[in-house]
Parts: structure tokens; C-alpha cells; sequence
């Protein structure tokens, strides 16, 4: 049998990070701090879930990698993350897990899913460059001078008005306000 000392997988934790590797009954949040071992914690779970090694003592099964899903903030820890993973139970055996950065979670999902709920799998994700483009674009178009009105200006009234939960019509309506200042 495994124990805690020689499982690759528990052996190099501290006792708080054990513990949350060890809890198998649902989803777990892991909050902490940078340096704190956030990715190793989360990476090591997946492993241990993968592996079965919580239920390998009552003859239970692994959890079947397509259904773990492991998320955080950066590309780096994303890649992190999966690295530590398939070093700890094999590529093979790692590959169907989705894990990922938060956005790209989400977007894997819209181009599988989106449709669903009305959204093309061919969407496009634009950068800051991308944004000013269009809104440069856009100005052009309602020959607007965006010499009078900083095209940045403009983006970020768009994006604070969606963090608002503002509506196009709302939305319309104070851009309006503003226009007859200018």
C-alpha cells in the first residue's frame, strides 16, 4: 500500500498542502498566495485524482482525466501545470484533462459549445491592438476625428460601460450626452 511517505505524489507536500490534494469530494478552490505552491498543489491533485490513489486503499477507481478540470490566471502556470502533471502520471494518461488558463478554458469551450447559445465557432478574440483597430475603424466610419476623440477614450467607455451591465441603448444614450459636449 501507498502511504503518504512514499507516494510520489504526497511525499514532497507539507501537511496544508496534503490536505488539499487528498480532499477528493468535489470541486476545491485553491486560494493562496504567490510562491505558496498553488500550481504544484493543483497539478498533484489532478495526478492523484488520475491516478486513484484516494481510493486505491477501498478498491476504488481514478477519476477518467476527461472529466478534471483545472484552471488558473497565467499562461506560464497553465504550462506549469500541465507539465508537472504529465511528469507525475505520463502524457498518455494526462492528455484528455482540460486545463488551462481561464480564458482558454472558456474560449475551447465557446468553439465546441457556442453555438448553443448563438455563438459562431469562428469567433475572434481581439487583443489591445485589435481594439483600437476597430475602434479607429468605427470612428472613420461615423466620421468622427480621432485626433478630437482619443480612440483609447472610446474603448474604455465601452469596456466600463460593459462592466456596468449597461445595454446599447444606455450605453447609446450617455455617449450621446457626451457627443454634444464635444
Amino acid at each position: 500500500m501507498t502511504t503518504p511517505a512514499t507516494s510520489p505524489i504526497l511525499a514532497p507536500l507539507n501537511p496544508r498542502q496534503r490536505e488539499a490534494v487528498e480532499h477528493t469530494e468535489g470541486p476545491l478552490l485553491i486560494l493562496a498566495g504567490p510562491g505558496s505552491g498553488k500550481t504544484r498543489v493543483i497539478a498533484h491533485r489532478v495526478a492523484y485524482l488520475i491516478r486513484g490513489e484516494a481510493e486505491s486503499a477501498s478498491g476504488g477507481t481514478a477519476v477518467h482525466p476527461r472529466r478534471i478540470l483545472a484552471v488558473t490566471f497565467t499562461n506560464k502556470a497553465a504550462r506549469e501545470m500541465r507539465d508537472r502533471v504529465f511528469a507525475l502520471v505520463g502524457r498518455e494518461r494526462a492528455q484528455d484533462i482540460t486545463l488551462g488558463t481561464f480564458h482558454a478554458v472558456c474560449a475551447r469551450t465557446l468553439r465546441i459549445d457556442g453555438e448553443q447559445i448563438g455563438v459562431p465557432r469562428t469567433f475572434a478574440i481581439y487583443d489591445d491592438a485589435d481594439q483600437i483597430a476597430a475602434v479607429k475603424q468605427a470612428m472613420k466610419d461615423l466620421a468622427l476625428d480621432s485626433h478630437r476623440i482619443a480612440p483609447r477614450a472610446v474603448l474604455a467607455a465601452i469596456s466600463r460601460a460593459k462592466s456596468e451591465l449597461q445595454g446599447p441603448r444606455q450605453f447609446a444614450a450617455l455617449v450621446a450626452d457626451y457627443f454634444q459636449e464635444v
